[in-house]
């Protein structure tokens, strides 16, 4: 009996010596509850090093044939689409193919040749289509109406189509008013025919596809005016004035052989002083030009040029020219005559800037052709109103 009560205050003793060991130094149910926390991580340590144990022992194993082969072909892959990323694709491939074709859309150049009777434009027309062009045309004596000629050029993938607009002179055939006419005619006639075809392709979806395709352009480029000498005529600065405002200009001094280098010197001054005088606005080419071939004859333009469908044997080789006592003349030799250095700008550094400027001519022309239409508008409600204001009363 007397154990059990030394055992009970034992007991008691100890737990109230815990009890005030935990008042000092806090909670025992704290310090279980970090323990068991511990514990618990512990044990997840252990079981993410015996996973990472038995997954480099796997890793370690020789993979089947199939697996290795399948990853390997995964990798392989890869690459190659790493490598196609980097080179151009076939999509690339095809725009370049498309940027081809659309460089190799023809181009079209009109050249109208205008001027005087018995200048020698039909046979300025003719030279340089058999020289040239390597296309034979029949003289004419003289031109009694508009013609058209055509040639092309063919090289590697550019295919050029040139028309020479052939006319008939004045004074001889047509005065100038009657000229004049007739040639402006002819040029709004191709503006208005281009107006039209570039209107019906926008039709229909299939319209444009075909016409879009086709790129024709019938407009006037270019207008090589011929005049002669001694001394410019007033109705040349007349027609050149009203041409001007349709069509790019590019002065011509025909009968070069006719005179001598000083005289030629002296006519181009005269030319172009009048030309700044009566403001008359003649082609200026903006673009880069390197061509380096100068003129013998001082300034340009105007170009002095002979023209002759005439052949003669020199050496071994064929010439075109003109046969006069002391010599032979040779049109397309640059110390006689500008021929081949017009053709050369005309074909392969003016004909571009040529175009783009025949497109805003193309522009104005179409401008004042709506201007006019809205004027005559406004006239005939004026005569309307006009009408019924004395029909009311």
């Amino acid at each position: 009996m007397q154990d059990f009560k030394r055992t009970k205050l034992e007991s008691s003793y100890n737990s109230q010596r815990t009890e005030d060991f935990s008042i000092i130094n806090g909670q025992p149910s704290v310090y279980k509850q970090q323990e068991q926390k511990i514990t618990q991580f512990d044990e997840q340590a252990s079981e993410i090093s015996e996973y990472q144990e038995n997954k480099s022992t796997s890793l370690k194993q020789p993979l089947p044939i199939i697996q290795q082969n399948i990853e390997k072909s995964e990798y392989e892959s890869q690459i190659y689409e790493s490598i196609a990323d980097s080179q151009p694709g076939s999509e690339i491939k095809a725009l370049i193919e498309q940027k081809k074709i659309q460089d190799q859309k023809p181009i079209y150049l009109n050249i109208m040749v205008v001027g005087q009777s018995g200048l020698g434009k039909s046979t300025f027309i003719d030279v340089l289509l058999k020289k040239k062009l390597g296309t034979g045309q029949i003289i004419r004596d003289s031109t009694l109406q508009i013609q058209e000629i055509q040639g092309q050029i063919y090289n590697n993938d550019l295919t050029l189509n040139i028309k020479f607009i052939d006319t008939p002179g004045f004074r001889h055939q047509y005065g100038l008013r009657s000229w004049l006419k007739l040639l402006c005619t002819y040029i709004h006639n191709q503006f208005n025919t281009y107006k039209t075809r570039q209107t019906q392709q926008y039709e229909s979806k299939e319209k444009f596809q075909k016409l879009s395709q086709q790129d024709l352009d019938e407009r006037v480029h270019v207008c090589l005016y011929f005049f002669s000498g001694p001394r410019i005529q007033a109705e040349d600065l007349q027609a050149l004035k009203k041409i001007s405002g349709l069509v790019n200009v590019i002065p011509i001094l025909a009968k070069g052989d006719s005179y001598t280098k000083n005289e030629i010197i002296q006519l181009k001054q005269q030319f172009n002083d009048l030309i700044n005088e009566y403001h008359i606005d003649l082609f200026k080419c903006q673009c880069n030009n390197s061509y380096q071939e100068k003129s013998q004859f001082g300034m340009t333009p105007p170009y002095v040029i002979i023209s002759s469908i005439e052949q003669f044997q020199v050496g071994n080789h064929f010439i075109y020219g003109r046969k006069f006592p002391w010599g032979i003349c040779d049109i397309f030799n640059p110390q006689h005559s500008d021929l081949s250095i017009i053709y050369k700008l005309l074909i392969g550094h003016y004909c571009f800037e040529l175009i783009n400027l025949t497109e805003y001519l193309y522009n104005k022309y179409e401008q004042k052709e709506k201007e006019k239409l809205k004027l005559q508008q406004q006239n005939q409600n004026w005569l309307r109103n006009l009408l019924r204001f004395f029909f009311n009363l």
